[in-house]
């Protein structure tokens, strides 16, 4: 028995003090459990669903709840090849024929659909910026009134925005109330 509690503390210690061991973190023994559940459930990479139906960003640990206000999750998308600064995006829908979208990005210096988004992306950006910035647009190809919302969190943007068919600005309820979310 001391031989083999012995032998236990050796190996501790040489675990502890191997710097390769120490570098590399242990393969998770749950890995190829996750890596089916992900491709049965249909969720992105880098991305966890919930049991009660949201789904979790993992490399900024935002949470895209299944419903909030009167939006519901419509779908969850990756990161995809044509847009590679976006790491993906929560669509939402409510009955009133409103849009909402959470969408998260790395900061590309002077990317952006405009001017102003890539200004407004660079005032986050600094050291000194705001907790937020909103913008109003209308998108040129469905004529849909845009209210977005931006904030910062661990590096990344969020852009928390909804859009309503009427050419008035949508109310601000999802963009603030997304910004909230943990």
């Amino acid at each position: 028995m001391r031989i083999l509690l012995h032998a236990a503390t050796c190996c501790a210690a040489i675990v502890v003090v191997s710097p390769s061991l120490a570098q590399e973190p242990p393969a998770s023994p749950l890995a190829p459990l996750s890596d089916i559940l992900q491709k049965v459930t249909n969720t992105p990479e880098g991305w966890t669903r919930n049991m009660d139906g949201s789904y979790r960003q993992s490399a900024v640990g935002l949470l895209c709840p299944a419903s909030f206000i009167s939006f519901r999750l419509d779908n969850v998308s990756g990161q995809s090849g044509d847009d590679p600064n976006i790491i993906g995006i929560c669509r939402y829908r409510d009955d009133d024929g409103r849009t909402g979208a959470i969408r998260i990005r790395r900061y590309v210096e002077g990317w952006g659909s405009d001017l102003s988004t890539a200004e407004n992306d660079k005032s986050l950006m600094s050291p000194d910026a705001p907790p937020m910035l909103m913008r109003a647009s209308v998108d040129r190809r469905t004529g849909a009134s845009r209210l977005t919302v931006t904030t910062v969190r661990d590096g990344f943007l969020i852009d928390c925005s909804v859009a309503q068919m009427q050419h008035e600005r949508p109310p601000g309820d999802f963009p603030l109330y997304c910004t909230t979310i943990p």
